[in-house]
């Protein structure tokens, strides 16, 4: 397994990408370990095989970072990937979105604006 993450509107988008099992659950909890305090997607799209103990990588992941204060929601799940989150009940432990771009519609922050100046002062 591969993984890697950017930031985009405030979020952080963590992209693991092949198998994560028991081989690559414990890399995959350190790397989330390390990432900045802030809303997470999970990018599941690169992924094409999750087992159980990666499913409790991420629900570990999930469970930390809201006792931080901050959502860890999914996105890009398809095929084998999708039906295990789904038959694991994760649909109903984490919000899902079929991409990136629906779930920063969601949860990230709107580039700089303005200040409203509208008040009349």
């Amino acid at each position: 397994m591969e993984i890697c993450h950017t930031q985009s509107q405030g979020v952080v988008i963590v992209t693991p990408t092949g198998w994560l099992d028991a081989a690559a659950s414990e890399d995959f909890s350190k790397y989330c370990t390390a990432l900045p305090s802030a809303p997470v997607i999970l990018d599941l799209s690169g992924l094409t095989y999750i087992s159980s103990t990666g499913l409790r990588a991420v629900l570990q992941f999930g469970k930390k970072r809201r006792e931080q204060g901050t959502d860890v929601v999914i996105s890009g799940s398809s095929g084998f990937v999708r039906s295990v989150l789904r038959m694991s009940g994760f649909d109903q432990l984490f919000l899902m979105y079929p991409s990136v771009a629906d779930a920063i519609q969601v949860i990230g922050r709107p580039a700089a604006t303005m200040p409203d100046d509208s008040r009349g002062v």
